[in-house]
């Protein structure tokens, strides 16, 4: 359509938690949004991980304090539980998560999140450095 001269034009660079399209499109990120998706990106997303808040406006983390999203907690804290290497229960712990998660039973969702806090808490710190390591080749 035609705009008439002196028209004050608008461009959206999409979502701004969701940085990786301006990265990969623009080449660069908005410095000025604190808050920033996490970039976690399972092999398969679940209906119960959606459940969880798996989704890119929720799965955030603030670049200026380093607080993380519940919902990235939750996630991870999933994976965690269904690793059977590290759980070690065929599920259950798991399973027992998801259903405290949709009941709100928020003391059992706590507790959980702190007997296997040390997990999650290694899950997301390796998360971090596999993020920082491919930042690393993309500035080279």
């Amino acid at each position: 359509r035609d705009i008439p001269a002196n028209t004050p034009l608008c461009r959206s660079y999409g979502n701004p938690a969701n940085p990786s399209y301006l990265l990969a499109r623009y080449g660069f990120l908005e410095e000025d949004h604190p808050w920033s998706f996490c970039k976690l990106l399972p092999g398969h997303v679940t209906e119960e991980m959606v459940d969880l808040g798996y989704h890119p406006h929720r799965l955030l983390f603030d670049k200026t304090t380093g607080d993380v999203s519940e919902e990235v907690w939750d996630v991870l804290l999933y994976l965690v539980l269904g690793d059977e290497d590290t759980c070690g229960d065929g599920g259950a712990t798991q399973r027992q998560f998801h259903r405290a998660h949709l009941e709100g039973n928020h003391e059992v969702k706590a507790q959980i999140h702190r007997e296997w806090y040390v997990h999650t808490l290694a899950t997301l710190a390796e998360h971090v450095e596999e993020v920082l390591r491919e930042l690393e080749v993309l500035e080279e």
